[in-house]
């Protein structure tokens, strides 16, 4: 239980600053009203995919605590889902605007929220590792 506490606050304060910095960098690149530019609001974007990873890692956890050898094939797996799924829940975006604002903005969250996943899953799988270090 532990380990899903410490992640989700990793999630919660990843998520709080990532969209902190892009909502405030957004204006220094002429785009006050991503709304009006891209036909969803900000925060959708950061919503959709934190709730994605959170998802991935309480399975990947609970895997972790059933199936230790098999979380790597179901990392994939979910990793793939969650690109399809973010596909299929932006895909009015990506030709909203001719200037390929959003596809920009959704890859850089996409990518930013996948690294996490990563650090996630490498964490648990590599769990087993750092404990046979410190007996040696």
């Amino acid at each position: 239980m532990n380990n899903y506490i410490k992640f989700i606050a990793i999630l919660l304060i990843f998520t709080i600053i990532l969209f902190g910095g892009h909502y405030f960098a957004l204006p220094s690149f002429g785009m006050e009203d991503f709304k009006s530019l891209t036909g969803f609001q900000l925060y959708s974007l950061y919503l959709f995919e934190a709730i994605a990873s959170l998802i991935i890692l309480i399975i990947v956890l609970a895997t972790d605590a059933v199936m230790p050898k098999n979380i790597g094939f179901i990392f994939l797996g979910l990793i793939t889902l969650k690109a399809a799924a973010s596909y299929l829940f932006f895909k009015n975006g990506f030709n909203y605007s001719l200037d390929d604002i959003f596809e920009y903005n959704f890859l850089i969250v996409f990518f930013l929220f996948l690294f996490f996943d990563v650090f996630v899953a490498f964490k648990v799988i590599n769990k087993e590792v750092e404990s046979t270090k410190k007996l040696f």
